[in-house]
């Protein structure tokens, strides 16, 4: 866990140090603070490199606490991702990247296959689809384990900013299969509310929530 630890550590510094000042079109600083939830807050910060393959790397750093305050966890994660198929039209957009994830806690790693596509149906509407297959490394076990995948489409109404969204998902070996329906609705630019209705088929019933999603990037 260590050099897994030292060698994100190296890469994240690294990709920092590359950046000059006057590179900061070629080179933008990735920093997205996110607020998770009432007790979890997480920062991204990183790199995209003047690359082919628009290679991003670097690290997320969070705290979860309890209700009153008092931190629970810092967790810090490496990453970093590449492109592998990139189509970009007026009506019609293409991605397909690679990523790979290192928790700097338990030594704990996630390689994933993401695709995302989305049309202009309509002047007002616009459909989105994603997908994800993923393959995890136990770092304590030290043994790769599990598949996961996930789908899920999304209708968006441009001129009210509300969507609604369809997802089904499997995970550990598609030993535990999921479903679920949520609306979105964005407030101003960086404000996000939602609300969701999902189920698993380890659950007895299904969860209903309410979230609320605040980003900002530069």
């Amino acid at each position: 866990m260590n050099r897994i630890l030292s060698a994100g550590a190296v890469l994240a510094l690294g990709c920092f140090l590359t950046a000059g000042p006057g590179l900061a079109e070629d080179r933008p600083l990735i920093w997205k603070p996110t607020r998770n939830s009432d007790t979890s807050y997480s920062v991204k910060l990183g790199l995209k490199l003047p690359t082919r393959l628009e290679t991003e790397a670097g690290v997320s750093m969070g705290v979860d606490t309890t209700t009153s305050g008092t931190p629970v966890d810092t967790p810090i994660k490496f990453w970093s991702n590449f492109t592998a198929e990139k189509i970009q039209t007026p009506a019609y957009q293409l991605n397909r990247d690679i990523g790979v994830d290192v928790d700097g806690n338990t030594g704990s790693a996630e390689i994933t296959m993401n695709y995302y596509e989305k049309e202009i149906a309509t002047p007002t509407i616009d459909i989105e689809r994603r997908s994800s297959y993923g393959v995890r490394y136990d770092g304590t076990s030290g043994e790769w384990c599990g598949v996961d995948a996930s789908q899920s489409v999304r209708v968006l109404h441009g001129p009210s900013r509300t969507a609604l969204v369809g997802r089904a998902s499997g995970s550990d070996g598609f030993r535990t299969l999921g479903a679920g329906v949520a609306v979105e609705k964005q407030l101003g630019r960086s404000m996000t509310v939602s609300g969701a209705l999902d189920r698993t088929s380890d659950g007895p019933a299904p969860v209903a929530s309410v979230n609320a999603r605040y980003s900002f990037r530069w």
